[in-house]
């Protein structure tokens, strides 16, 4: 609205063609560069899931700058087990011990996830899903907040150059 109203005032006013061209490359300008910058940092990231595995927000605003990493956070990454981009809370991180069974999953002894729900799914057994180990330099493990969440109980650690960003809730 406040633009249409300067467009309106700067054209009202008896100018040349060039006075005129000369204001409108000023904005150009100064907008461009700006906008460039936000596009190419941020990104919309949205969770069209029926079951979401962080069913407390849908949206989230995702900062491709923003990738230093923070147990408890959530990031977008990409997956070769997963078709899009994703978004999960980091549990893990290098030298972190990581326990999954049937029952639960557990980081540093805290438990993180329940389950194994969807073992059949992936291909697996809840037998071959059934591991414990220390997190390597260079990877994280990913969490969703659901039974239903397909993250790293499933496909094990994720190297950190596959975090496109911080991802923070926006709805």
């Amino acid at each position: 609205m406040h633009l249409k109203n300067f467009y309106k005032r700067i054209s009202r006013k008896k100018r040349g063609w060039g006075r005129q061209s000369l204001y409108m490359l000023v904005i150009v300008v100064t907008v461009a560069p700006a906008s460039h910058y936000v596009l190419n940092r941020f990104s919309i990231g949205i969770d069209p899931q029926n079951y979401p595995c962080l069913p407390e927000h849908r949206i989230y605003l995702i900062d491709k700058m923003d990738k230093d990493i923070q147990k408890g956070k959530t990031f977008a990454f990409r997956s070769e087990y997963i078709s899009s981009i994703a978004i999960k809370f980091i549990d893990g991180v290098a030298g972190d011990k990581v326990r999954v069974n049937p029952e639960e999953t557990t980081v540093n002894d805290l438990m993180v996830g329940e389950g194994l729900l969807l073992a059949r799914e992936s291909g697996h057994t809840e037998q071959e899903l059934q591991r414990e180990g220390i997190i390597p330099a260079g990877h994280i493990w990913l969490m969703g907040r659901t039974k239903v969440s397909f993250d790293s109980r499933y496909w094990g650690v994720l190297p950190i150059e596959n975090v496109i960003g911080r991802a923070y809730p926006i709805w």
